[in-house]
């Protein structure tokens, strides 16, 4: 056609997957003639880059782009963003940086979108982000923002790491961020925050955070920020996150554990301080859950103990979940001595599916879906992968050791089988001391988690382990809370609903081979800590 620009003649006549349209030439055309409306039927289209024109508006028509992953439109002159961008649905990349955007439309749909960056604008708002869950960096620097996106920490934004924020007048910090696993840079400079949440110290990957330009009203804060670096900022809401934990214990402690009268007593004569429980449910011979333990994994990782925790709530505060997923890594850097002793995996009930069996097998032969991935690898994928990984960022930060879970390869060092856990359909869920399977993740919304143990060293390590995982989910407040108002009101108080915490645990079955017993958890004989009470049904 005589009005087609010539690139996209030639983009249509060869069939191109992408499409560069650059500089002052392209933006003369638009200028005098408008945007070519011929490239929205380019639907093979790909990659489509448009910058450096006049351009002021996009065509609702890109929705027929419907193979589009990537779409740049860098410094142009846009002012809004039609709402068909939303029906791109294989958009991965989308860059509209350095343009006039007052207003963007809502991206629910885009959930294979990756990369987002809108810097450069006039936005006051920006639309929620919580379903894009594939979303890995968010650039909304030098824009006027008020706020972060709602969504911004929800924990389904497991691959989010970068947040850029930088420039605007943003007045609060979602403490929720800690939610966000994999967050390693968070820029919040020069923006109108007078306060950080004591959270932010619990996103463990978080390397690059930047938050100066801010005044904030604590000084020793403001002093940190202006003469030293992210770390001695995260280090500083550490000890401010310490100190309201421990103040909330000390309520707790206070108000909480009450102490009652003997029965006939006097006054001054009391009983002992009330005790959180622990609740044992005995195994259910009809809907219990039984591993079966193979002959082939005795020689490789042969102990293991296993039991379920129920009723729980991970939504009691915003960062309960978070809290609960530091403390598995806190106990496997200490009981578990790096792991070298002892690994623990969590499963969300609901997910997984009996009977399960504990077995040993070749490399090749186990195939995985590894946490926050998507696709099944091999073990022997997996751990070369992570190998190679290891020796990368080793060059790269110039370190003599390992880091993260690459520290834990050694363990498999030669290792001609690995052990496995498997569900009923014989899908592996756990790879221990690597990885769980993400069929079987757990999330906020879990309520009933399987709780495996694991170790090369003896049962006992296993179950030391268990007792002390199960103690520190007590103390943490993730279980059920007991009504003590009858007991309240016969002190003359009102009662107080979280008074005492009970952790309801459920006994789980090992077998071998044959259907004998090996080890039921929790036994009588486990749980021996006086801190707290335990009761049998």
């Amino acid at each position: 056609m005589a009005d087609m620009w010539p690139e996209v003649a030639t983009a249509k006549e060869e069939n191109r997957r992408e499409l560069n349209l650059h500089g002052p030439e392209i933006s003369e055309r638009i200028e005098k003639r408008g945007f070519d409306k011929h490239v929205f039927d380019l639907v093979g289209l790909n990659y489509l880059d448009v910058r450096k024109t006049c351009m002021t508006e996009l065509s609702v028509s890109v929705s027929k782009l419907v193979n589009l992953n990537t779409l740049i439109l860098h410094n142009n002159r846009l002012t809004t963003l039609p709402e068909s961008v939303g029906d791109l649905k294989k958009l991965k990349l989308l860059d509209v940086s350095s343009n006039k955007i007052e207003s963007f439309p809502n991206l629910d749909g885009l959930t294979e979108l990756q990369s987002i960056n809108a810097s450069g604008n006039q936005l006051s708002a920006f639309p929620g982000v919580s379903t894009l869950t594939n979303l890995h960096i968010l650039n909304l620097s030098h824009n006027e923002l008020q706020a972060l996106p709602d969504g911004i920490g929800d924990d389904k934004l497991e691959y989010l790491a970068q947040i850029l924020a930088d420039n605007n007048a943003i007045t609060q910090v979602p403490d929720d961020l800690a939610n966000l696993v994999r967050l390693h840079t968070l820029d919040l400079s020069f923006n109108k925050i007078t306060e950080l949440p004591s959270q932010l110290s619990e996103c463990q990957k978080l390397k690059e955070f930047n938050v100066k330009g801010n005044k904030f009203k604590d000084r020793k804060l403001t002093k940190l920020v202006e003469q030293s670096h992210g770390k001695s900022v995260l280090n500083f809401l550490g000890v401010q996150l310490q100190k309201e934990q421990a103040s909330e214990m000390g309520k707790k402690g206070g108000k909480d554990k009450k102490k009652k009268k003997k029965k006939g007593g006097s006054k001054d004569e009391v009983e002992e301080l009330a005790k959180d429980i622990i609740d044992v449910l005995h195994f259910p011979s009809e809907t219990g859950i039984i591993v079966q333990v193979k002959p082939a994994v005795l020689s490789v990782r042969p102990y293991f103990v296993c039991c379920i925790v129920r009723k729980l709530n991970f939504k009691k505060s915003l960062n309960m979940f978070k809290r609960f997923i530091t403390l598995q890594t806190r106990l496997h850097d200490t009981i578990c001595e790096k792991r070298q002793t002892a690994t623990i995996a969590t499963h969300d009930l609901k997910l997984v599916k009996p009977e399960l069996v504990y077995d040993a097998r070749s490399p090749q032969a186990i195939r995985v879906v590894p946490l926050f991935k998507s696709s099944e690898v091999t073990a022997a994928k997996l751990v070369s992968d992570l190998r190679k990984e290891a020796d990368e960022v080793r060059k790269e930060k110039k370190r003599n050791t390992f880091s993260g879970i690459h520290k834990y390869l050694d363990l498999l060092k030669d290792k001609a089988h690995y052990p496995c856990l498997l569900d009923g359909d014989g899908h592996v869920i756990s790879f221990p001391p690597i990885t769980n399977s993400d069929k079987t993740k757990i999330s906020q919304d879990t309520t009933d988690i399987l709780v495996e143990v694991t170790s090369s060293s003896s049962l006992d390590v296993c179950k030391k382990v268990a007792d002390e995982l199960l103690r520190e989910m007590l103390v943490m407040g993730v279980g059920t809370p007991v009504e003590e108002a009858a007991e309240a009101a016969a002190d003359g108080g009102e009662g107080d609903a979280d008074a005492i915490q009970k952790l309801v645990v459920e006994q789980v079955r090992v077998i071998d081979h044959e259907g004998g017993l090996k080890v039921v958890y929790p036994s009588r004989t486990d749980l021996p800590l006086d801190i707290y009470e335990v009761t049998r049904e």
